[in-house]
């Protein structure tokens, strides 16, 4: 089990760093308020396991609700207002680079928590690996979260769902 959580995190990264992925992952984000890591994570967990269960999704939500409400928000909030309040002294800038650094140590802490319940659910389960499983497991947690998917979001998608397969 201890490898799960540093692959979920290993192939967040390589998507994140494919053209136009960051870009569209901050507009879910800022448009509709998703949190990027779950979004990862149903794009992972369909490479991996395959289609997203309701109760593992459930789980993950709520995991990620909590954590993103009083660790993740909190640091990113402090970050961007110190971003909009540019400040010349050097201690304010290392302060604002080091809680930088803080949230992003959180975001990783969370994926290799979620990865750690998709292993554990998916521990000694059979599963089948479909083409469109990302895309279910997207719809998934759209329609948990109450979010109509629209033309923005399915656009958006569509540039994560090709960067996945290129």
């Amino acid at each position: 089990m201890q490898n799960e959580p540093q692959k979920f995190w290993n192939f967040s990264l390589q998507l994140y760093n494919r053209e136009g992925v960051a870009s569209t992952c901050l507009e879910l984000q800022d448009a509709y308020g998703l949190d990027v890591n779950l979004i990862l994570f149903c794009f992972w967990h369909g490479s991996v396991y395959g289609e997203l269960e309701q109760a593992l999704l459930h789980d993950a939500i709520e995991l990620s609700s909590e954590w993103r409400a009083h660790v993740v928000q909190p640091l990113r909030s402090a970050r961007t207002w110190m971003k909009l309040n540019l400040n010349p002294d050097e201690q304010f800038s290392n302060l604002r680079e080091s809680i930088k650094a803080n949230e992003l140590m959180a975001e990783k802490y969370q994926q290799e928590k979620l990865a750690s319940l998709a292993f554990e659910f998916n521990n000694g389960r059979k599963y089948l690996i479909h083409n469109d499983d990302a895309v279910k497991n997207i719809d998934k947690l759209l329609h948990a979260l109450g979010t109509e998917r629209d033309e923005k979001i399915t656009t958006r998608l569509e540039i994560l769902h090709n960067a996945l397969a290129a």
